[in-house]
């Protein structure tokens, strides 16, 4: 099984780059995966919160395939005051 040594969002690529402890890597182009699941304004601003402080999460709902379902259910959770 290969282990992660680091997951990280790249702005020049638009890319969010898994590197593997074997040497090998991933990278998910983002604006791809955005236009695969068409979201809304409020999905969106939850997928890119998530793709600049959490790129492994994001990485793991792309993989699992729950990414949309995700933004579905962050989307409107959050106000101004939190």
């Amino acid at each position: 099984m290969k282990k992660v040594l680091s997951c990280k969002f790249n702005i020049d690529t638009a890319s969010v780059e898994i590197r593997y402890t074997d040497g090998s890597q991933i990278s998910i182009y983002t604006p791809g995966v955005d236009d695969e699941i068409c979201p809304t304004v409020l999905m969106q601003t939850e997928i890119d919160w998530l793709i600049y402080n959490e790129p492994a999460t994001y990485a793991n709902l792309v993989f699992s395939g729950e990414l949309e379902q995700y933004a579905r259910d962050m989307a409107g959770t959050h106000s101004l005051e939190n």
